[in-house]
């Protein structure tokens, strides 16, 4: 009978060696991922707790079979309360305030909250918006369209980056655990495969772009 597993999770599982521990143990039943901390839109953690049940990792797709909870409290953003508490300590209030961190959702409602509460305008700037903080508060909206060329670039650069933090990952792993001790020809076979697959994630990237 297998032992149960349980990792305890603070980032947002994006990149460094979680994703090689999520890879191997996700699919296990006798597993638990516990999250602790606030996960972002669109990262592998969010997607994790709102329930997916299948994940890509490394280009693989992975069942989720593990149990995954996640403990709200432990976050280490100031909530809604703090928020406003930090806004009352203030002796001299501010005149405006602008909130650019944080769900869509979660801003409008304190931005409603600070507004009945406080008596201070709040504004949710949008991407690519300049405001010059004069009396006026005069804003100009300066949203540049992005080249199709100068996105692809930008995705090339972030496949590169990732594929870079991976490599840096596995030469962690290779020096501390696998230099180590005795290696066995199955763990090092498991290597090569992996770094065959980041080979072709390079060739793939290349041959697209």
């Amino acid at each position: 009978m297998n032992q149960p597993l349980s990792y305890l999770l603070v980032g947002m599982c994006e990149v460094g060696r979680i994703k090689h521990h999520l890879k191997h143990h996700l699919w296990d039943p006798n597993s638990t991922i516990l999250f602790v901390g606030y996960q972002a839109q669109g990262t592998l953690g969010r997607r994790l707790v709102e329930g997916e049940k299948k994940v890509k990792i490394f280009g693989e797709e992975i069942a989720v079979n593990a149990r995954i909870e996640y403990i709200e409290g432990y976050s280490g953003h100031a909530d809604q309360e703090w928020l406003l508490n930090f806004i009352y300590s203030f002796i001299n209030k501010p005149k405006h305030i602008f909130l650019v961190h944080g769900e869509q959702e979660g801003q409008e409602i304190l931005k409603d909250k600070i507004i009945e509460n406080v008596g201070i305008d709040v504004t949710i700037p949008d991407y690519g918006q300049t405001y010059t903080l004069d009396e006026n508060l005069t804003m100009e909206q300066t949203i540049q369209i992005v080249s199709s060329d100068i996105t692809q670039t930008r995705e090339i650069l972030e496949k590169m980056r990732i594929l870079k933090e991976e490599l840096n990952d596995m030469e962690t792993i290779v020096k501390e655990e696998y230099l180590t001790q005795e290696t066995s020809q199955n763990s090092i076979a498991l290597l090569k495969l992996r770094l065959n697959e980041i080979e072709e994630q390079i060739i793939k990237i290349v041959e697209k772009y």
